[in-house]
């Protein structure tokens, strides 16, 4: 315990300098400084703000390791912090097991299969990996807990939502309002298809279905070999929905109603592990940054309409994506 909080109070100093250079890049703006402004990302770069803490247990040699899956699941640093921490946990000997601590909507299809294929890699040499379910697993966070040993869920929780969904957007109202023509120049008449400049017609969106069809495929196959399920019955539950925890243990998506508490000791019991010790890796530096958000959050003025076109068709395009329809960004 005391070199954990030895490790808080090193990542709170780091916290500190980056906000007294974030407070001096402020102060220079205008000056030709403006890149001396270091955000959090930038920093992170410089330095891991990921430390590991204990948890519970005095095994050192037979480790459970709890890796939080929070929010969003994408394309970004917390995916690759996700994949390498399973990595290191398959490369770890000392670890026997990994408990995913979910709460998470789903998202990136892409990043939710990078997560299921180290998974999968930890099974192949016979490390357990379980998943706890928090308020939300849903879609992509489904998908990420239905290859898992088991799965346990709080009667509150709210899972399922198995299924991929297209989001897009059409601006051709705001382009009609102020003039704007889209002017495409392409090589096939599906190259510019589901673009923001025109609603999408009936042959552009039997295109995309096709597209989210075949992931929901994938999807389906994920969650009947994961959970001994037939496709055919995983197909009756996949209309999009979600279920609670108590629903999701009667039709076969959770194993048990528990918390992550409830998670380890089974983990322990079941693979004879003997007290072990149970870690996790926790970034200081943004649990600080949740205590100070003035210091590093800034309110974004009111949007005219032309700004509001600009940001969106700056947006990343249309993608498949394993995440609740009901999950506002």
């Amino acid at each position: 315990m005391k070199e954990n909080n030895k490790k808080r109070w090193l990542a709170f100093g780091l916290f500190i300098l980056v906000i007294f250079l974030s407070i001096y890049s402020d102060i220079n703006k205008g000056s030709n400084k403006e890149n001396l402004n270091i955000t959090k990302d930038a920093f992170d770069k410089i330095t891991n703000t990921y430390q590991e803490e204990v948890i519970s247990g005095t095994n050192r040699l037979r480790k459970i390791k709890v890796i939080n899956v929070d929010g969003v699941i994408a394309s970004d640093p917390s995916n690759d912090q996700i994949v390498n921490s399973l990595k290191n946990a398959a490369d770890d000997d000392t670890v026997a097991g990994v408990i995913l601590n979910i709460n998470s909507p789903g998202g990136s299809v892409y990043a939710s299969e990078r997560i299921y294929k180290e998974i999968k890699k930890l099974q192949e040499i016979d490390k357990p990996v379980y998943a706890v379910m928090r308020e939300l697993a849903a879609s992509g966070g489904y998908y990420i807990s239905a290859p898992c040993d088991k799965i346990f869920a709080s009667n509150e929780t709210w899972t399922g939502s198995i299924g991929v969904i297209i989001q897009s957007y059409s601006l051709e109202g705001l382009f009609n309002k102020y003039g704007i023509k889209e002017q495409n120049i392409t090589t096939g008449k599906m190259k510019d298809a589901g673009s923001y400049g025109s609603d999408m017609d009936t042959e552009e969106k039997e295109y995309f279905q096709g597209l989210v069809d075949s992931a929901f495929g994938r999807f389906v196959k994920v969650v009947a070999k994961g959970r001994d399920l037939s496709e055919k019955d995983v197909r009756k539950l996949a209309d999009g929905r979600v279920y609670d925890g108590s629903q999701a243990v009667k039709n076969g998506l959770v194993d048990k109603i528990g918390d992550l508490d409830d998670a380890i000791k089974d983990m322990d019991t079941s693979y004879k592990l003997n007290d072990p010790m149970v870690i996790q890796e926790v970034d200081y530096l943004n649990n600080f940054s949740k205590l100070f958000p003035g210091f590093m959050l800034k309110k974004d003025p009111a949007k005219s309409d032309l700004q509001i076109i600009k940001d969106m068709m700056e947006k990343d395009g249309i993608k498949p994506m394993y995440l609740y329809g009901g999950y506002c960004e």
